[in-house]
């Protein structure tokens, strides 16, 4: 095991995980990690997070559109939001693997609450600015560089490494039910009232979050606690990446999709612009996507066990990269429709990847270290709004078609520089 002067943690698995009985593949045992009850506490604050962050998403865009009209502006809010991702997110998975996860995943979500909330009292009393929206982006941006490391890092310790990929598909599909509808119904919302209705569902969808968080029931850490400085452990998780050569292809290969691909959503609202509709219509569009994202993950979900992840990782980032070049086509062919099937493809691709991925990196990381790692792919998702400011300059100087050509070209070359760096990834 890598060790450089910090403390192994172990945790203790509940007696429940011992031994977990048999199931046959199928539909029907797509859920069965949800059997467990402090996992199906955390999967349910996961899915009233993921409408609560859906809403703040169409709400964000539609509003700062609405005031600058500007994709530009769009992709800037996305990289306000990202500078404490990038700076503070790797802090986060030092924080996860150093304090209580339980306790501190609630101070995050008590800290995202209050942001949504300030953002719902400033829209409301018609007071807001756009350098409101750009101070309080990097307000939420602060939480989600500490969210995402510890809540993915609790599920390893909730259920056995049989049902982890199970479990982590289970996330995903937890995000894209929310998104089957969730954006559609708040975009008729903001249609019919403002962006300050997402924004106050978004502060209690929080508060439902906060309580079922309160009712799992962690293993406590046992063993002595570390004693070295966090900057200390910082650097331990550095040196660990840089010594596995895999988990530093498995964080590259998440540019694609999850930087470059995801930031497709800065161009949404200039595309339904130019074929005449207003921004609310890009809630449909998002709803749409979450039926490949969900067929997806029930696929994998429902199976037992899956082989030839890495080839699955990188088929997937391949027909990302190939649903950007067909918006690209949809803009110049004045076709709105073709937008549907296109994000029905995203979702599939961002689920199949997101499991795997996580999966592969948790399996093979100890539990000590899994934070930190877990935080690098932060790194990826942090680095979205850069992509997403190139994109939407682009789509300002040359039109939306030209924004999406350039994020397909990127994920190409994401793709090829990884399998150069390390081609037996196809082989995980």
């Amino acid at each position: 095991m890598y060790a450089a002067g910090v403390a192994t943690t172990i945790t203790e698995q509940p007696a429940e995980l011992t031994g977990p009985p048999k199931v046959r593949s199928g539909f029907s045992s797509a859920f069965r990690s949800l059997a467990n009850r402090d996992f199906r506490y955390l999967w349910l604050g996961q899915l009233t997070s993921a409408t609560a962050m859906h809403a703040d998403m169409v709400a964000r865009g539609v509003l700062v559109w609405e005031l600058t009209e500007s994709s530009t502006a769009v992709g800037g809010v996305l990289g306000a939001r990202a500078v404490p991702m990038l700076v503070f997110g790797i802090f986060g998975g030092v924080a996860a693997d150093r304090f209580n996860r339980k306790r501190l995943l609630m101070v995050i979500q008590a800290w995202s609450l209050a942001m949504h909330a300030i953002m719902a009292v400033l829209i409301l009393a018609n007071a807001i600015e756009l350098w409101h929206v750009y101070v309080l982006a990097v307000g939420l941006g602060g939480g989600m560089a500490l969210n995402q490391p510890v809540r993915t890092s609790i599920v390893p310790n909730l259920v056995p490494k049989s049902e982890l990929t199970n479990a982590l598909t289970l996330n995903s599909i937890a995000m894209n039910s929310s998104r089957l509808v969730g954006p559609a119904i708040i975009a008729f919302v903001i249609a019919i009232t403002n962006t300050g209705a997402a924004y106050v569902w978004s502060a209690i969808a929080y508060a439902v979050v906060i309580w079922l968080t309160t009712r799992i029931n962690m293993p406590e850490k046992v063993g002595p606690r570390s004693t070295v400085s966090p900057v200390a452990q910082l650097m331990e998780g550095f040196r660990y990446m840089a010594a596995n050569r895999m988990v530093l292809a498995l964080v590259l290969l998440g540019v694609a999709p999850l930087s470059i691909g995801f930031a497709h959503q800065t161009l949404l609202p200039q595309l339904v612009d130019e074929f005449g509709y207003d921004t609310s219509m890009i809630g449909y569009i998002i709803s749409v996507g979450a039926i490949g994202g969900l067929t997806g993950g029930l696929i994998i979900a429902s199976r037992t066990s899956i082989s030839a992840k890495g080839k699955l990782m990188v088929v997937s980032t391949l027909f990302y990269a190939l649903a950007l070049f067909g918006f690209a086509g949809a803009a110049r062919l004045d076709m709105l429709l073709l937008a549907f099937p296109l994000m029905i493809l995203v979702g599939v691709s961002q689920t199949a990847f997101r499991a795997m991925n996580t999966t592969i990196l948790m399996e093979t990381t100890p539990d000590h270290m899994r934070g930190r790692v877990i935080a690098t792919t932060l790194l990826d998702t942090g680095l979205m709004p850069v992509a997403a400011l190139g994109a939407g300059f682009i789509a300002d100087q040359r039109g939306v078609s030209a924004g999406y050509m350039a994020l397909g070209a990127g994920c190409l070359a994401v793709i090829a520089l990884v399998m150069a760096i390390y081609p037996r990834l196809r082989s995980l």
